[in-house]
């Protein structure tokens, strides 16, 4: 007699271009459907990332609808108004809008949830499952979310992912997860898929001429990537003599924010609003130098992609960083400042060696993710 299928539940924010997607979409190719059903709960439809879900998953939309959502709107945007504290928008936004979520009728074996925020909370309060899981993929503290208020929804978790240790070490010092619940469970990538994906052609990737450097940074346009601080870089390159063009990738609420920073700084000709680019990958091939200067990251997915690709990478030197880059090694690290990162960028510009020496490193590197990290979850999700 042909053994039950285990029913599992994965819940996401979206399915958009940032890296806790991208490595969700490689982690749902992996997972073992000979021993599972997977239906995939997304709150906003339309990611780029909804295009690499395989056909077997079933994606339905968990958000509220109708008379009820309007109703959950208009609290949440009054919670907002009012509010007195510092706790996180996600928070807030639950607390008002939670009585409009459904409970789904299906009971799981598994439920994980696979972003912070309203994903965790509507799995840990409304979803009836034999085990429940929850990822972390972004620094919570930093992020601005309550310990007081986390550490109770954690409890509710058999399991805790985080996805650097780094990241782990972080959220237990904090008092969000008990260490005896947490996992570690690094971001999947596909090695092969990058490198085939890289040598794609893109029209928007133009020849610069001789002696000028191209510098790119893929991320989304939010606070959190810091890039304020690249912009005030580029303005110390320029002024330091270096020639360059520097492709922004990809696309977020701070876009106005940085354009008017590129105009105050008169920077057009040399930093490029490229926007989200399904994929991004020529853009890191293209590249002389890859930068990233975020104030923080779970893990940094971005980072594995660029020293996968073999570029010589700028990174500032937040929390978890040094779980991927061994300064002067496969990478340099920055102080989080606008001059230490030029300083970087200068100094593997004018070393032609160096440059080359950390690509070698860099590209030489394994990253056999996507079987050691999905051996992880099947077993995690698959244990008696």
């Amino acid at each position: 007699m042909k053994a039950r299928k285990q029913q599992i539940l994965i819940v996401v924010d979206s399915l958009g271009c940032g890296g806790a997607e991208k490595s969700l979409a490689a982690l749902l190719a992996r997972l073992d459907y000979e021993r599972m059903d997977v239906d995939l709960f997304v709150r906003t439809r339309g990611g780029i990332n909804e295009a690499h879900i395989p056909a077997g998953v079933v994606m339905a939309d968990y958000s509220p609808r109708g008379i009820i959502s309007l109703a959950a709107r208009i609290r949440y945007s009054s919670a907002l108004r009012m509010r007195r504290t510092h706790a996180h928008p996600a928070e807030t936004e639950w607390k008002s809008t939670a009585f409009a979520y459904s409970v789904p009728r299906k009971t799981y074996d598994t439920a994980i949830a696979y972003h912070q925020g309203v994903p965790t909370l509507f799995v840990a309060h409304k979803v009836k499952a034999r085990r429940k899981i929850a990822w972390i993929n972004a620094d919570l503290p930093n992020v601005g979310y309550s310990r007081a208020y986390l550490h109770g929804v954690y409890d509710k978790f058999h399991r805790v992912v985080a996805v650097s240790a780094a990241l782990a070490h972080i959220i237990s010092a904090y008092g969000f997860v008990r260490p005896d619940r947490l996992r570690v469970v690094y971001d999947i990538v596909e090695p092969d898929a990058v490198r085939a994906l890289a040598e794609h052609s893109c029209p928007q990737i133009k020849p610069l001429p001789e002696g000028t450097l191209r510098i790119v940074t893929v991320g989304r346009l939010v606070a959190p990537k810091n890039y304020l601080l690249a912009v005030e870089a580029a303005a110390l390159l320029r002024e330091r003599g270096l020639r360059f063009v520097w492709h922004f990738v990809g696309d977020g609420d701070r876009r106005r924010d940085i354009a008017d920073a590129i105009a105050r700084h008169k920077l057009e000709t040399h930093i490029r609003l490229e926007g989200i680019r399904p994929n991004p990958y020529p853009y890191f091939a293209a590249a002389d130098i890859y930068v990233q200067t975020s104030r923080f990251e779970g893990f940094g997915l971005t980072l594995t992609e660029a020293r996968l690709l073999g570029r010589p990478v700028v990174c500032t030197d937040f929390d978890v960083a040094r779980d991927q880059i061994r300064d002067g090694i496969n990478g340099l690290l920055a102080a989080m400042t606008p001059a230490d990162v030029a300083d970087k960028i200068m100094l593997l510009a004018s070393d032609k060696a160096l440059r080359e020496a950390i690509a070698a490193e860099a590209a030489a590197e394994v990253n056999d993710t996507a079987s050691t990290e999905s051996a992880k979850v099947n077993s995690m999700i698959l244990e008696p």
